[in-house]
């Protein structure tokens, strides 16, 4: 097993022994809110913003080590298997078929514990990009589960990761051409998926699911506030957090259309440019 840092298993330990003291007098975590999308999406900022509403409960961390325990922390995985961006339907498909037993029923135990601890009557939820590829999943654990998907612009997205990751994988050497080519399969492979699911679950038909875009966040705070309050039924003048705060890092991308490194990767993320209305940001590209 990979080496989860001490303070992660102690904290799992005492949630998982709350959560299942609870469940054992009729305890049950209703409605619990996942948050997901492509990574480097706003789904930090998201993050902070709801947390500010004393109706909802915030998990601390992604909780990646509870949803991929034999390859989170990555670098000390016990699965030799190149990380997500590489192929993430590969990596989550792995990823499951390796849980230990009762895994489930462990990550339910944990966040209903902590959901215990921090108050009842509070929505608790929780984000990570590294699920966008598991929400059947999820759905096994918690039926009546809530998806709230955050999705930016690719380049923006390929960018972030780039910065953020390039050269941390020490088992695998990328070159800088090869980790962005990588990183634009994923983007558009996380937008195709989570699109998928969508429909073939039929998550908006049932009221489990929401989804806006990083760039409208920025723009138009309060209108996407409203909504959410709306699908999560909490109270719409709860959020605390100054949305004057809030405006878009996009511009750090710079243009991507007149840039000829980059049209190879606008290419393989144009069908999740299509459908979620970027593609004409960059149609010089392709004319």
């Amino acid at each position: 097993m990979p080496k989860v840092p001490l303070r992660e298993r102690v904290f799992d330990a005492a949630c998982f022994l709350i959560g299942k003291t609870g469940r054992a007098f009729g305890n049950k975590l209703s409605r619990p809110l996942f948050i997901i999308g492509t990574g480097r999406c706003g789904t930090t900022l998201l993050v902070e913003i709801l947390d500010s509403h004393p109706g909802l409960s915030a998990f601390p961390g992604e909780a990646n080590e509870l949803w991929h325990p034999k390859l989170e922390p990555f670098e000390s995985a016990s699965l030799d298997i190149p990380p997500i961006e590489v192929d993430p339907e590969r990596f989550s498909d792995v990823s499951v078929a390796n849980w230990p037993p009762k895994q489930g029923e462990r990550i339910r135990d944990i966040f209903a514990g902590y959901h215990l601890i921090t108050g009842r009557s509070r929505i608790f939820f929780t984000k990570s990009a590294m699920i966008s590829f598991m929400i059947p999943e999820v759905l096994n654990i918690f039926p009546d589960a809530k998806f709230m998907h955050i999705y930016r612009s690719g380049p923006p997205v390929i960018a972030s990761y780039f910065k953020k990751n390039f050269g941390k994988y020490s088992r695998y050497v990328f070159t800088e051409k090869e980790y962005r080519v990588y990183c634009a399969r994923y983007w558009n492979a996380c937008i195709l998926e989570i699109e998928k699911r969508k429909r073939e679950l039929l998550l908006e038909t049932k009221g489990q699911f929401l989804e806006f875009s990083y760039e409208g966040l920025c723009q138009n705070p309060r209108d996407v506030l409203d909504d959410i309050a709306e699908f999560l039924g909490v109270a719409s003048d709860g959020f605390s957090y100054n949305i004057s705060q809030i405006s878009s890092q996009n511009y750090r991308v710079g243009d991507c259309a007149i840039n000829p490194e980059r049209t190879e990767l606008l290419d393989l993320m144009s069908p999740g440019l299509k459908i979620k209305g970027y593609l004409r940001d960059y149609l010089s590209v392709f004319s």
